[in-house]
């Protein structure tokens, strides 16, 4: 009887401080996401956002149609900055 109680138990980890929390139950390896920060899924968005923004500045080399708008944009965000920011 005593076996089964510990079978059943549940046991949560953390392995970055809190931020991302695991459950799994006794006895085996297989984990499942139980709470994520929702700071740290911002984060992780923010880190996908800007790794795709490298890809289209990297990629406007072999696409003229790509250079054309990335100079664009960029020229808008130029002109959308104060003065003193420049």
């Amino acid at each position: 009887m005593k076996e089964d109680k510990i079978t059943e138990l549940t046991i949560f980890e953390s392995p970055d401080g809190g931020q991302t929390i695991y459950k799994r139950k006794a006895g085996t390896s297989h984990r499942e996401l139980y709470l994520r920060d929702p700071a740290l899924d911002q984060k992780l968005k923010d880190i996908k956002n800007e790794e795709r923004w490298m890809a289209i500045y990297e990629a406007r080399k072999t696409n003229v149609a790509l250079d054309d708008l990335c100079r664009k944009v960029e020229g808008l965000y130029v002109l959308s900055k104060p003065n003193d920011a420049l």
